[in-house]
């Protein structure tokens, strides 16, 4: 018998890839199938075997440990099953179909159609993006398919991605009604959709949410508590939202974007404050322009390592009250109608001396890992 490899250690045979991506499928298949009571197996069955292992490693590669999505095809409607509800339409082609209107089976159709009455400008964040994102949709044609092939602007991919969080809480019975309910409050949207987010994350790096009480007024406490599948490890989460004047609904005038600066520093104290006795990783969303470079070419990267080492480290301690901070930008509703969607930075700091150690440092990673593959979607459903 082999002796058991890790996931992530180097692969036996000395190729210099990951185990995972390189003979765990083999061994696996070989070690399920190849057993002294087990039938001999024929080379065709055991190599469709092999493909659908490679292909649930590829998909997790691309979107995490979500779980696969559901459907099925009955007498002209597609059927799709996210968590316990089924839902189904003639009019899905592709997956993305599914989740532009996936958002007004969360929210109520009722608080959709009061939105729309309003005058354009009155509307709710989610409701102008809906707006836009007809707009996007009447300037291009569909295909012979009827299918459209576009690259999304900054309101098509915003909308998008809400609604595929969305789907991902509810798909793993992780969406919590307090959190819809503050979606679609205008002044605690911004912070509820970035709190989605790093739920969502959570998911994807394999871990199951649990909320914590926010009846208790008297008690400070992160947002959620995460328990990672595999290896039992708990998380304490923090998300944090920087507000900006003129956008996401936030009343005020939209800034000159040259002159925006991250100014995060009140956030992440705040955000060391709340306390916990589990390892503890805070997310903060920077809310910035985009800007052209890697992350670490940006004009606002300084700025964040500055504000980590006076904000991180209270003075004469030697331990970091943290784990892993994950600094976002995802600045979709910074884009013109007529530009394509920015590109996102994630920027990340390990503590290399946290007050609580994670037992399974490897899963810490794991949340950086997921929260890099923020707007990876699938186009299609699964076999089509």
């Amino acid at each position: 018998m082999r002796q058991k490899i890790g996931r992530n250690a180097p692969c036996h045979c000395g190729s210099g890839r990951k185990y995972k991506k390189c003979c765990l499928a083999k061994d696996t298949t070989q070690s399920r199938v190849y057993g002294e009571t087990s039938p001999q197996i024929p080379p065709e069955v055991l190599a469709q075997i092999q493909d659908r292992i490679r292909k649930e490693q590829h998909r997790e590669e691309a979107y995490g440990k979500v779980r696969p999505v559901i459907h099925e095809d009955f007498q002209g409607y597609k059927f799709v099953a996210v968590g316990n509800q089924i839902l189904y339409s003639k009019s899905w082609k592709t997956f993305p179909d599914f989740l532009m209107s996936y958002i007004a089976t969360v929210l109520g159709k009722d608080w959709g159609n009061a939105e729309l009455a309003k005058p354009l400008e009155r509307r709710h964040q989610i409701l102008k993006w809906w707006d836009g994102v007809g707009r996007f949709k009447r300037k291009h044609l569909r295909g012979e398919d009827g299918i459209y092939s576009v690259v999304p602007n900054g309101v098509f991919a915003a909308y998008l991605l809400l609604a595929y969080d969305l789907y991902i809480l509810r798909h793993h019975s992780a969406l919590q009604a307090e959190v819809v309910r503050r979606l679609k409050h205008p002044d605690q949207f911004q912070g509820a959709r970035y709190e989605l987010f790093a739920a969502a994350t959570f998911i994807r790096a394999g871990f199951k949410i649990r909320y914590e009480d926010e009846t208790d007024p008297e008690k400070k406490h992160p947002e959620f508590v995460a328990t990672h599948e595999e290896t039992g490890q708990i998380t304490a989460v923090e998300a944090k939202s920087r507000h900006r004047p003129g956008l996401l609904g936030f009343p005020g005038e939209r800034g000159k974007e040259s002159e925006i600066k991250a100014g995060v520093g009140g956030l992440l104290k705040d955000a060391l404050a709340k306390p916990t006795t589990h390892p503890y990783v805070i997310f903060v969303d920077l809310n910035l322009p985009p800007s052209p470079g890697t992350v670490f070419e940006k004009p606002w990267t300084d700025e964040i390592k500055d504000t980590v080492v006076w904000v991180g480290k209270p003075p004469g301690e030697g331990l970091d009250p943290f784990n892993l901070l994950v600094f976002t930008n995802h600045p979709h509703h910074y884009a013109w109608e007529d530009e394509p969607d920015p590109a996102k930075d994630t920027l990340s700091f390990f503590s290399q001396h946290p007050r609580v150690p994670a037992k399974h440092p490897q899963t810490i990673m794991a949340i950086h890992e997921a929260a890099l593959k923020y707007g990876n979607i699938p186009n299609e459903f699964p076999g089509n």
